[in-house]
């Protein structure tokens, strides 16, 4: 039998997929819809809109995998991206090749004088920008899949919502529909707004230094400047950005 977390995770990626091919039938229709390339004289709409979300598909499947296997190698972000543009460049190929059978079978005189090459470049027209859509939206995803994990697995506390007294908290951090509750001896992840998490400081001395920012008044080490922008250096080394709004207010209180 199957572990709930399991059975979670395999919910997820079918889930995953679903959202990726219900993008691909509606990018398919988009551009059966304008008929790129000069399509647009192939044939009816339904015959443009049936080649495209069939060549569609094929890529999210064949790049869908080939992303989902370059995130479980947890390469840095750089390497990913280039990681992902050298899949798309490789599996284009027989990618391409596949789109002319399938051209061929369905318009067999307008597609004649079209070569490989040719839809091979035409097809990376298209092929790319999914390609690194498809990885943000895969990589957003296994983002929120580790928060909500962390959020799970906290260690159960008294301590209201932070988890921990409001004298200890260092910084509060937005990341997605969690709040990181920073203190001297670590992080945990509590399931609130930022706005939810701030009242329940209960007054606590400090500002929120940036829309997904709050910093403790004790916390601040010093302020550093990069540029045109403004981060607060914390006693637990976390840095925090400062948007440029609320700068007065982080000079008001001597923090520069």
């Amino acid at each position: 039998m199957e572990s709930p977390g399991a059975l979670e995770k395999l919910k997820d990626a079918l889930r995953g997929w679903a959202v990726d091919l219900g993008l691909a039938t509606a990018g398919g229709l988009f551009l059966g819809a304008i008929g790129p390339f000069g399509s647009y004289f192939n044939g009816p709409f339904w015959q443009r809109a049936l080649f495209q979300v069939a060549c569609f598909w094929m890529g999210v499947l064949l790049f869908g995998g080939g992303i989902r296997a370059i995130a479980r190698l947890r390469l840095p972000a750089a390497w990913t991206w280039a990681a992902v543009v050298a899949m798309v460049l490789v599996l284009m190929a027989p990618l391409a090749a596949a789109i002319g059978v399938l051209a061929r079978a369905i318009w067999p005189f307008e597609v004649a004088r079209l070569s490989l090459a040719d839809w091979y470049f035409e097809g990376l027209v298209t092929a790319l920008p999914v390609g690194l859509a498809l990885t943000y939206l895969h990589l957003r995803r296994l983002r929120r899949r580790r928060l909500k994990g962390e959020a799970r697995d906290a260690t159960p506390s008294t301590q209201g919502l932070l988890g921990v007294r409001p004298a200890e908290v260092l910084c509060l951090q937005m990341e997605d529909h969690y709040v990181r509750v920073h203190t001297a001896g670590g992080s945990r992840l509590v399931l609130a707004t930022l706005g939810q998490a701030i009242a329940a400081l209960e007054g606590a001395a400090g500002l929120q230094a940036h829309r997904s920012w709050w910093v403790a008044k004790g916390a601040v080490v010093r302020a550093e400047r990069h540029g045109r922008n403004l981060r607060l250096v914390l006693s637990n080394g976390v840095v925090a950005p400062v948007a440029r709004s609320a700068v007065p207010a982080v000079r008001a209180a001597g923090w520069l």
